[in-house]
């Protein structure tokens, strides 16, 4: 075996590593194909070193990696030489600042960008950094929330803007202490999905891995019969970037003739000239396929961009080169969608191309993998039933879940004590009497969308529930939430919604049924220190800080309810939509004060203007003293603020936008007094906050709720 800049050495070294690096995903193998496992491996062009690992495993001795780190294998020894070649990359970005406040500024890896929006695409997602020790560090792109467009000064619809990783540092020697640095790559999360029949799948840029899931299938058949002719495999670098391993390959491979794999391409396989408007390679290439009955389409130009700084005519004879592009639905997005077919169907033109006879298809899986069934964390600390809570789905409407986890939960006495009424709230009396003088109350639905059509096509139509922008949300994955279960989806744009099915009444026996709700799938990242970042932060913390209160009280408290200050703890249903369950509560009860629990939308952003919301992480509870549904009052504020004061909890004050459920009491004479927690990226799928902040925020309710029953 011969590297012409990596030594044989570090190959079989790496070999002997990629169990640890790849872990589950080899294990697997067996019952999963090529591009099941390529699809979730992280590879930013310049940065393909996991998706190379797993090539050299799969193609064993004979291999070349060239300074490029493109992989290639040649089988056979006559005429003609075919080179066929794939990518290994796919688009995200590198790390080209840290700022002050330690968030890492990013520079795109991706040239030209395969999506206009490409930007937008990753603005809110989950993503990881992969340091140059080998750490993976989770991150959140940090994005606008709509709340504070008025004080941005331009409309979270924009796009161009920077971008920023969120990893929970709050100064430059924070990040580099957790090993973060110029150039490291950034990728963005992937969640693979199989739909129905498992014919079909979706990942982020799924394609740029399926022209590699080609040739290692086509590389098993050349193995196993070698051709009369040379065949050379190629798996090239930086793809996404000027197509520098292409140019390397062509550069030091003399072939006849030559087929390249590219990204990009429309629904339906094609194959184009390399160069120009037609070439005798792409005629022969079409010729075999429609010999062989395969669909493949004829495409007038491919536009390949070889940078700047480099020759516009790469191809020794660009009469013998041509490009296949494998087809793709969203191409450039995160939810490329793929179908199995179309990438055999390729991989037997190559063949019958090659010369020779595909092996019955050994990499084709027996059926999807299990998933995994998720673990319920215990609700034995403050994080864990966060994070208990925040995986449960509850859009405002359907929220009945969430509703039941906390009623689940609540101590034998309270849950004894415990009631639903007609509009969905949990309400938790304390005390004696039949109405409240004070209430604490959270709400336990979050912004989504639900199922508003269902078109002919098998196609969702949906419509947002609570206030967000649906941008964000666009060209990535979903979640559908029907009687039977859990069902994966990917959205497109203008609230369009795909579940796999191809008719109407292929959906509906899918379980899709009209009123469905729609989240986004739950991610829960530890960032750096004590924050964390998930969908639905807002406000299943405040829920589990009640929880909480209410499991805090000892025997001695509980025995004295029965004399103690009316007090309720109530969990709220609707408040995204119009604070309904609160609206319905303050209509029948005219308590004294209002405690509402929830989020306080900072400006704790570089993207945001801090004119208002400005409230730092880290910092402590705040009293959400002003925001757009009204003042609280003066006296009250201060209040609180003594008695966090006097019991060394840090505190902040609040000017910010947006309702709380609290409002609602205030025309019918109650005093309202907000407390929150800061959290970054309100109303998006990677919503940040600090532990730190929450455990305060607990400690005052705590304070509160017992003041309220057994002093005032």
């Amino acid at each position: 075996m011969r590297s012409t800049s990596l030594r044989s050495s570090k190959i079989a070294a790496a070999r002997w590593g990629i169990a640890l690096l790849l872990g589950a995903v080899l294990t697997c193998a067996a019952q999963t194909s090529h591009i099941d496992n390529l699809a979730t491996l992280d590879g930013v062009a310049g940065y393909e070193d996991q998706v190379r690992e797993y090539i050299l495993a799969q193609l064993g001795a004979g291999v070349e990696v060239d300074n490029t780190g493109s992989i290639t294998k040649t089988f056979g020894k006559g005429q003609p030489h075919t080179l066929i070649v794939a990518g290994l990359d796919e688009p995200g970005f590198v790390v080209s600042a840290i700022t002050n406040d330690g968030y890492l500024r990013l520079t795109r890896l991706a040239e030209p960008k395969p999506h206009y929006q490409f930007e937008r695409l990753f603005q809110s997602q989950h993503v990881t950094v992969s340091t140059r020790d080998g750490k993976k560090i989770p991150g959140v792109i940090a994005a606008p929330s709509v709340h504070l467009d008025d004080q941005r000064g331009y409309s979270s619809a924009q796009t161009d803007k920077d971008l920023y990783v969120d990893i929970g540092a709050s100064t430059v020697a924070e990040a580099r202490a957790a090993g973060a640095e110029i150039l490291d790559p950034v990728t963005l999360n992937k969640t693979l999905i199989r739909f129905p029949g498992n014919r079909r799948l979706s990942a982020p840029w799924i394609l740029s891995r399926a022209g590699a899931a080609s040739l290692l299938r086509l590389a098993d058949s050349l193995a196993a019969h070698p051709p009369e002719s040379t065949v050379t495999l190629a798996f090239v670098t930086q793809q996404f970037y000027y197509n520098a391993g292409l140019l390397r390959v062509l550069q030091r491979i003399p072939a006849d003739r030559t087929v390249w794999l590219a990204p990009g391409g429309k629904s339906r396989s094609q194959i184009a000239p390399a160069s120009g408007w037609s070439s005798k390679l792409q005629d022969e290439l079409l010729r075999l396929a429609t010999d062989a009955g395969l669909d493949f389409q004829d495409a007038g130009s491919y536009n390949v961009s070889f940078g700047p700084f480099h020759p516009k005519e790469p191809w020794s004879d660009s009469d013998q080169a041509a490009i296949i592009t494998i087809g793709v639905e969203h191409a450039g997005t995160p939810i490329e969608a793929i179908k199995r077919t179309e990438i055999e169907n390729t991989t037997r033109l190559l063949a019958t191309f090659a010369g020779v006879t595909l092996r019955d298809n050994q990499d084709q899986p027996n059926g999807p993998p299990a998933k995994p069934t998720a673990a319920l964390v215990a609700a034995d600390s403050l994080p864990s039933l966060i994070q208990q809570l925040v995986q449960l789905p509850g859009v405002s409407g359907a929220e009945s879940s969430v509703r039941d986890r906390i009623q689940s939960n609540l101590p034998g006495w309270a849950k004894q004590r415990s009631r639903v009424d007609d509009h969905g709230n949990l309400i938790v009396p304390l005390g004696a009497g039949s109405s409240p003088d004070a209430i604490f109350i959270a709400h336990t639905d979050e912004i989504g969308f639900k199922v508003k059509s269902i078109g002919p096509n098998g196609r969702l139509s949906i419509e947002a529930l609570g206030g967000l922008n649906s941008e964000l949300f666009e060209w990535h994955a979903a979640v559908v939430h029907t009687v039977t279960g859990a069902l994966d989806a990917i959205m497109m744009t203008r609230g369009e919604l795909d579940v796999g099915a191809t008719s109407a009444d292929e959906a509906k026996s899918l379980g899709v049924a009209l009123g469905d709700t729609v989240t986004v799938p739950k991610n829960w990242s530890q960032l750096l220190g004590r924050r964390i970042a998930a969908r639905a932060l807002d406000d299943r913390v405040g829920c589990a800080v009640l929880l909480r209160a209410l499991q805090a009280l000892s025997a001695a408290d509980v025995r004295k309810l029965a004399r103690a200050h009316p007090t309720w703890i109530v969990f709220s249903a609707e408040e995204e939509t119009g604070l309904i369950g609160a609206q319905a509560l303050a209509q029948e009860y005219a308590p004294q004060r209002v405690y509402a629990v929830d989020s306080f939308v900072t400006s704790d952003s570089p993207i945001e203007n801090r004119k208002i919301a400005d409230a730092p992480l880290g910092q402590g509870f705040v009293i959400r003293a002003l925001d757009s549904s009204g003042i609280s009052n003066r006296s009250e504020v201060e209040r609180v603020a003594g008695l966090a004061r006097s019991n060394n909890i840090p505190i902040q004050y609040g000017v910010t936008s947006g309702g709380n459920d609290g409002s609602r009491f205030v025309p019918y004479g109650a005093a309202n007094i907000p407390l929150s927690w800061p959290l970054r990226y309100s109303h998006t799928a990677g919503e940040v906050s600090d532990l730190r902040d929450i455990e305060a925020l607990e400690k005052i309710v705590n304070l509160l709720v017992k003041d309220e029953l057994f002093t005032r």
